[in-house]
């Protein structure tokens, strides 16, 4: 056994001597399953746990203690393999007679690495000190020995007693607290939790009620010291939103009651809003609050991009030691032989050991294939591209001030490469925002008007469904209900119509339940005349929701405690009545319960519970029906549920039992049990719930509208364009599900839509997942441009997903669903969603990215390769779990087509060209090595070999990777474009095996000529300016020079956007080494250093061979490079190529601009594939009369797609590319119609002749009405190309033409 021992709080070191826990003056931590502690007791308590005072900081400045910054920072540093790697060649350089490159080389860059992570990782470190020594030195007022003293926070003990104010530390909590008493009513407490989970909202919590019945007296905040008594609670623990715990006042039942996370207020957080003071009790101390026991590392995922690199450091390593084991039996053949040559006095040399010793000699003469500056320029470069991204404006949200946050830049090339998108719905595609809008009571179904998503559904079906609410009916704070037969809000007094309808009784009951059945709190407030109002906080919007729409229909939530609920009834002479309904018992909602109830007594004395929840679970726990007539409400009710399913809504069941007396007497000591329960009381709740919540009697439904957030529609059918695959995996019925589907472009007319079966058995999941995978397969094979979707279940999603699910269905699942550019899994558990990420990721080894607002996605998000989180209206849970966070849907786009693709693209031109310049350069090295017998004698100086990652070639790569644009962001972010350039990323064309090595094989070529070339010019070459021959360092000076050139030159060439930066530090990188040469090459008189390249500069710069030479290396060394790239832009060009090429024509003002319709009929060859057109449901019909004499040809254009029209405004605007146009001749007097298909949610333009020089367009909104737009042309045959036709305008009135109107 290890016993963990601690000192001042602190863990120390690890035995089992007794003396060596004296020694240190520790004590042993004890495990604890559950905490139990005497409230008050401080003495004890200080024995028995840690201290308060806390410990950010990673190193100790004492040089004894383990955690000494020297070599705790060391010891990290060499974790990582590179720096391994180096030590080793650099310990070799110091064996004497070993190294060819000198014996420091190595060692002082490598040190200079090290010391400069050291210098700030121990700054780093020093300012955590100094801030842990703020926060333990702060003071807070504790009640001790029977007075409030003044202490400070290290010296809090757990059990003590503390008063926060808000005037002292800012209201910080200093420990983590059990609530006990609130400057405010009810004991209510307002808090801050930015620095605990980045939330930014206040958060309410609520005073530790004990119960009435207790024989102790509660807390009284004017006399602290009589608050006696035990808790037990669950051990110390990460998670931020659970507690269970008990506190135990005496000896009766009674005096026992249950401690929840509604009263506890965590370290980190902070009194906020009305709240001035409060009191609590110390729970959790230092080191051990859930604060700090969250203070960890963020977790590593590593790119597929990084990871096939190190697959390939592995190769080039392989080709590393292969040169070595070539130059050494080269060495020992030589070393055989040089006994012919007496005055190399080589006699005494073995052959063998001799070529042994030469491996490390070429180890160090080849260190560098593998480039040591590839790191740090990769994690430069994405350190940057992550703040560019922080830093883009069109993925800021305004209205929650909320930009583009990225909590790691390891992943951004990933964003790159995304194949499968999997996107929770509510919060994440729709706003969350709720507004009540339907509701049913018994038979009956109330509200009217429709929705985005109904009108949707409907326009499939060849319908129009108009919004038939009044002008004057607006959405109120979640309430956008109207029916007459319900409530007249239309004048200035609101008339509650529903009083006088046959089942008053029955809708009043109904209205009741809703604001009595919730956990919503009221605060004083405002409304919008300055008028004071009540304000409904509640932890769903949902739930605020409801409570809303029964207060605006007559009945008023008004007040809670610990023992009532408050209502408010309006009655039919305006008057109101208030009725207190006695509550006993709160059954919380919960993703896996999907319902909530409360135990009350209504004002007549009836004990019941009422329920509320998903229809699936509301109807399995209802009573079998009595008679025909509860049978035919119950199969309305399912007709109803569907009815407003089918529009998009949110709906929710109620219903309610009547509990009998000894019934409830029965169960309350039960759940209280569960509620006092330490560990797994969540579950044990669940299961006495369900002792209770049964033979319930349905009262209605309840349907709330959450609108699609703007942009939604385009941005997945953007996704979609280019080749992703989307995934929406939500909790909704299948027939919300389907239609918020059709409603945001993830399924569409001309999709084969496949469906499973609800309820289905195993045996028929596994039937027919074969038969649709078959199936699938089969239409891919016939059609591949053919589009397929399907829609699963979660509880067929069992039979595929769980562990003990057969493996031929998950193998079937997969194969089936690869083919499907959209999966939409509903009524699925947040389990379920990270399950389907993973077998996805697992099983078909394509990038996974997730997306989702809440808690309950945070294991998909934290399971895909890529997590993306929304900051929502749910929290921040989900943003914080998250690699990357925003603050849209739509700005996915952005992320994905725009940076993430350039960070794909730079991040790979980085790998490729570190290790194409190190291996050109060190190659030469190697064939110079076939010229001197393989002794390892170096071709170039040793300072200018360190140099060359650093000064000569390092700045020109980063800027690429930092800067690099191949086309303007516009090109990729319309539909109307070319989204089809994110497949060079998504199927990984720019970086493998076969880029790699041919990238390798350039380095070759061109190492060759980089040695070979100025050997041969130079060879029998001498120096003009006194006859001698040429030396070795002559050649080297040259050869360096024109590697430095090549690998420059081909940096630029690989750079597809040339800034000013770029021109700078790739002139500035060539320029440096004339700088180094001259300064270094005269330092040998001064310093004593670079004694081979003495005087180098003044000999070769001013010697017409050294430059000839060097040109004439670059000109046949890049000549292959400037040909394949004109070869393959000519004859082999693609997509890119041409809008590249169309790019530059528009810049030169000969294109004015350019589509995907263009590119289509002038180059098809270059698109990767077809798009599929959605196939029209919708009929024209010609009405009214037409007063339009026969003119020219008409010219008409299909409107650009832009975001507008995508998220369904109602914008018409002239095109201006030439492919689209028609030209039609309209017969005389006759109106002429020109069909246009698109999808339903886009305008569909007619065009009627007006004269010679304007068209009109008229297009229908999806609710049927008419926008007329006209079109001015500068004259007959304008052309457009240079302007000649201008964009469309809306126009204010109606023109004289036919109005044609879609149906």
């Amino acid at each position: 056994t290890v016993s963990v021992l601690y000192w001042r709080g602190e863990e120390v070191g690890g035995g089992g001597v007794a003396m060596t826990e004296k020694l240190l003056g520790g004590k042993k931590k004890q495990e604890e399953d559950q905490r139990t502690f005497t409230v008050q007791s401080y003495d004890e308590n200080t024995k028995k746990y840690c201290e308060n005072g806390i410990r950010t900081s990673k190193y100790s400045f004492i040089p004894l203690s383990y955690r000494f910054v020297l070599w705790k920072n060391l010891f990290e540093q060499f974790h990582r393999y590179a720096n391994c790697y180096f030590l080793l060649v650099a310990t070799l350089q110091l064996i004497p007679g070993l190294s060819p490159t000198g014996r420091f080389t190595t060692l002082i860059p490598l040190s200079n690495v090290l010391f400069i992570t050291f210098l700030k990782d121990a700054y780093e470190d020093y300012k955590r000190h100094k801030r842990d020594g703020e926060v333990n030195n702060q003071s807070v007022k504790t009640f001790r020995q029977g007075s409030w003293q003044d202490v400070k926070w290290r010296d809090l003990s757990v059990g003590e007693i503390v008063e926060i104010s808000r005037d002292v530390s800012g209201g910080e909590f200093p420990a983590d607290l059990i609530l006990l008493h609130s400057s405010e009513e009810q004991g209510l407490c307002h808090i801050e939790t930015s620095n605990l989970d980045g939330e930014t909202n206040l958060k309410l919590r609520k005073a530790h009620f004990e119960n009435p019945k207790s024989s102790v007296a509660p807390f009284n905040a004017s006399k602290p010291g009589s608050f006696v008594g035990t808790l037990q609670c669950e051990a110390p623990n990460k998670d931020l939103y659970k507690f269970e715990g008990k506190l135990i006042r005496g000896d009766r039942p009674e005096d026992t009651s249950a401690v929840n996370f509604d009263s506890i207020l965590l370290r980190g957080a902070k009194l906020g809003g009305s709240t001035k003071k409060i009191m609590g009790m110390v729970v959790y101390t230092g080191r051990q609050s859930k604060l700090m026991m969250n203070q960890q590392d963020s977790r590593h995922k590593v790119s597929n991009l990084e990871a096939t690199t190190n697959s390939q450091i592995i190769f080039i390593l392989g080709m590393q030691l292969t040169l070595c084991s070539i130059c050494a039996v080269g060495l020992g053949i030589s070393t055989s032989s040089f006994t012919d040559h007496w005055y190399l006095s080589a006699e005494d040399l073995n052959p063998v050991t001799t070529a042994l010793t030469g491996v490390g000699t070429f180890i160090i003469l080849f260190n560098n294939l593998i480039p040591i500056s590839l790191y740090v320029s990769m994690e430069t470069v994405k350190i940057i591209q992550a703040q560019l991204m922080g830093t883009d404006l069109t993925m800021y949200h305004e209205e929650s001030d909320t930009p583009c946050e990225a909590r790691t830049s390891s992943l951004n090339e990933e964003l790159g490469q995304v194949q499968y998108i999997f996107s929770d719905k509510t919060g994440t595609l729709t706003c969350n925002i709720m507004d009540f809008l339907k509701f049913s009571v018994g038979s009956q179904s109330y509200g009217t008007g429709t929705t985005e998503i109904g009108r949707a559904a409907a326009m499939r079906e060849g319908r129009v469904l108009h919004d038939d609410r009044p002008k004057s009916v607006k959405p109120i704070k979640g309430f956008y209900f109207y029916d007459e037969k319900i409530s007249d809000v239309t004048g200035e007094q609101r008339k509650w119509n529903w009083m006088s309808q046959p089942n008053t009784a029955e809708i009043a009951h109904f209205l009741k339940v809703l604001a009595v059945c919730h956990t919503v709190v009221t605060e004083e407030g405002t409304d919008e005349s300055g008028k004071p109002s009540l304000e409904y906080t509640a932890a769903s919007p949902d739930e605020a929701c409801l409570v809303a729409g029964a207060r605006f229909l007559g009945v008023q939530f008004a007040a809670r405690d610990a023992t009532d609920v408050t209502i408010s009834v309006n009655q039919l002479d305006g008057s109101k009545v208030d009725e207190k309904w006695k509550l006993y018992e709160v059954l919380e909602f919960n993703s896996d319960r999907k319902r909530m109830s409360v135990i009350v007594r209504d004002p007549k004395g009836v004990l019941m519970l009422l329920c509320k929840g998903a229809d699936s679970v509301i109807f399995e726990r209802l009573i079998k029906p009595k008679d025909e007539h509860e049978v035919q409400m119950r199969k309305t009710t399912t007709a109803t549920l569907e009815r407003f399913a089918e529009e998009g809504l949110r709906t929710l069941c109620i219903a309610q039992v009547l509990l009998k007396e000894d019934v409830y007497a029965d169960w309350s000591p039960k759940y209280k049990a569960a509620q006092e329960a330490i560990g797994g009381r969540e579950q044990k709740l669940t299961e006495v719930g369900e002792m209770i919540e049964k033979d319930l009697v349905l009262i209605g439904t309840t349907a709330i509208e959450d609108k699609l957030q703007e942009g939604v529609p385009a941005t997945i059918e953007l996704l979609r364009t280019a080749g992703l695959n989307v995934w929406v995996l939500t909790g909704d019925k299948q027939e919300t599900a389907i239609n918020i589907g059709f409603a945001c472009s993830l399924l569409h007319n001309a999709m084969k839509l496949f469906k499973f079966e609800e309820g289905s058995s195993r045996e028929k999941v596994t039937s027919d997942l074969s038969k649709f995978k078959d199936e699938a397969m089969n239409i891919a094979k016939a059609d591949p441009e053919k589009d397929q979707g399907v829609v699963i279940q979660g509880a067929t999603l069992v039979d595929i997903t769980a562990d003990e699910a057969p493996q031929v269905n998950k193998d079937n699942f997969l194969d089936f669903t690869k083919h499907c550019k959209a999966v939409i899994c509903c009524r699925v558990t947040p389990g379920q969603k990270a399950e389907v990420v993973r077998i996805v990721k697992e099983g078909l080894g394509k990038v996974t990215l997730s997306i989702g607002d809440g808690a309950n996605d945070v294991a998909m998000i934290t399971e895909a390769h890529v997590g993306i989180g929304i900051s929502g209206l749910e929290g921040l849970q989900a943003a914080r779990a998250s690699d990357y966070s925003i603050g849209q849907f739509r700005f996915l786009r952005q992320l994905l087509l725009v940076h993430g693709r350039w960070s794909y693209k730079r991040v790979v031109k980085v790998i490729l060209y570190s290790f194409y310049k190190n291996i050109l350069l060190y190659l030469t090295q190697f064939w110079f090595c076939l010229f001197n017998s393989f002794t390892g004698q170096s071709l170039y100086d040793r300072w200018a070999l360190a140099s060359f990652n650093v000064l000569f070639t390092a700045l020109p790569i980063v800027a690429v990777g930092v800067l690099d644009r191949d086309v303007d962001p516009k090109r990729i972010m319309s539909l109307e474009q070319f989204p089809e350039l994110y497949d060079e990323g998504r199927l990984s064309k720019l970086f493998g095996t076969k880029v790699f090595w041919g990238f390798t094989f350039t380095a070759v070529l061109q190492s060759m000529m980089c040695f070979f070339l100025p050997m041969v010019v130079l060879t029998e070459s001498v120096d003009s300016s006194d006859g001698r021959a040429l030396g070795m360092h002559w050649m080297g000076g040259t050869a360096y020079t024109a590697v430095v050139w090549v690998v420059n030159l081909k940096c630029a060439l690989e750079t597809r956007s040339f800034t000013i930066a770029n021109h700078v530090v790739t002139w500035g990188s060539v320029g440096m080494w004339y700088v180094f040469l001259v300064v270094y090459g005269n330092l040998w008189s001064t310093l004593r250093i670079g004694q081979d390249w003495y005087g180098l500069a003044s000999m070769i710069l001013l010697d017409p061979q050294h430059w000839l030479t060097w040109i004439l290396v670059v000109v046949i060394a890049l000549f292959r490079d400037v040909v394949w790239k004109f070869y393959s832009r000519t004859f082999r060009s693609n997509l890119l190529h041409k809008v590249q090429d169309w790019e530059a024509l528009e810049r030169n003002g000969i294109l004015s601009d350019f589509n995907y319709a263009l590119m289509q009929r002038e180059h098809p060859e270059v698109l990767p594939r077809s798009r599929i057109k959605e196939k029209p449901t919708m009929k024209a019909v010609a009405v009214e009369e037409v007063v339009s004499p026969a003119v020219a040809p008409i010219t008409v254009s299909n409107p650009p797609m832009n975001e507008a029209q995508g998220s369904g405004a109602h914008n018409v605007q002239g095109a201006h590319n030439e492919m689209s146009q028609q030209h039609l001749q309209p017969p005389p007097n006759q109106p002429h119609v020109a069909h246009h298909h698109y999808p339903y949610r886009r305008h569909t333009g007619f065009a009627f002749s007006q004269g010679p020089n304007q068209v009109e367009i008229m297009a229908s909104k999806i609710d049927g009405t008419p926008v007329w737009a006209t079109s001015a042309r500068c004259g007959n045959g304008g052309d457009k190309r240079k302007g000649g036709e201008k964009n469309l305008g809306l126009l204010e009135g109606r023109s004289k033409c036919a109005q044609v109107r879609f149906l």
